[in-house]
């Protein structure tokens, strides 16, 4: 009788401690992972946003990189959380300057609690890869056609008639019209259209690229150039000058290959 008293305090007890321990994950369940993760690709820099989960006893996150999709995540650093009594909506921003252009980086984000538990990775799957980008200012042929093209891979001007000019400008004065214009009839040309910043062109396209060598240049247009050496940049003139000369913003993908200008943002960001 007494071993039976025995085993059913013992049960008693450890039922006991169960419940306590579904009652401190019911008080103090484990913080939701960041949502919305996504990054903006930079020269020689990653530019990492997420959206912080609407929980108020938030401490910090953990950034996290690796060289591969889904094993091999590396802690990177870490961000303070802003207070959120109001469950607002917060946008957070981590920049990685420790990766090198044309190498591809895979990215996840972690919460931590002021208890110290941490959540489990960002569930996006998120990747960059890094690539240079500058200004530059070009002149047309008919004003000086030795600083009319553009080397994207030396990031250099050069003769709109040498062979490493990508791209050169060229003015019709009769009707007033600039273009820009391929360097060779292996490099292919698309007007993306108008863009409110540079960034708003993402990717280079995988059709719809001009049958002819030039096109006209519009301010505020990107255009997107598919090489011959099958890399991928994007263009925008910014400024044209009263002496003639156009003034671009300029990216070049150095991974052969790859169309990534910048990583698309999730829906809605």
């Amino acid at each position: 009788m007494k071993s039976m008293m025995k085993i059913m305090l013992v049960t008693a007890i450890i039922m006991a401690f169960i419940g306590c321990e579904n009652e401190d994950e019911i008080l103090n369940p484990i913080p939701a992972a960041p949502q919305g993760v996504y990054t903006i690709t930079g020269d020689n820099a990653v530019y990492l946003y997420w959206n912080g989960p609407y929980e108020t006893d938030l401490q910090e996150y953990i950034i996290l990189r690796s060289f591969e999709e889904f094993d091999n995540y590396v802690e990177i650093a870490r961000v303070t959380a802003e207070s959120n009594p109001d469950l607002d909506l917060l946008i957070y921003e981590y920049i990685d300057t420790e990766v090198q252009n044309s190498t591809t980086y895979f990215y996840a984000v972690m919460t931590v609690d002021n208890s110290g538990q941490e959540s489990g990775l960002s569930a996006e799957s998120v990747f960059d890869t890094p690539r240079p980008q500058g200004e530059v200012t070009l002149y047309p042929v008919s004003v000086d056609g030795s600083i009319a093209g553009f080397n994207l891979v030396t990031e250099t001007v050069v003769n709109y008639t040498s062979d490493a000019a990508d791209i050169y400008l060229v003015y019709d004065n009769v009707d007033d019209i600039y273009f820009i214009t391929a360097g060779n009839i292996d490099i292919d040309i698309q007007d993306m259209g108008f863009s409110y910043d540079f960034d708003q062109i993402n990717y280079a396209p995988d059709s719809g690229w001009s049958q002819f060598i030039d096109m006209e240049l519009i301010l505020g247009h990107t255009y997107v150039v598919w090489t011959d050496t099958d890399n991928y940049a994007k263009l925008r003139p910014i400024q044209i000058f009263n002496s003639g000369a156009v003034r671009f913003e300029w990216a070049y993908q150095t991974d052969s290959g790859n169309r990534e200008l910048k990583v698309v943002p999730p829906e809605g960001q």
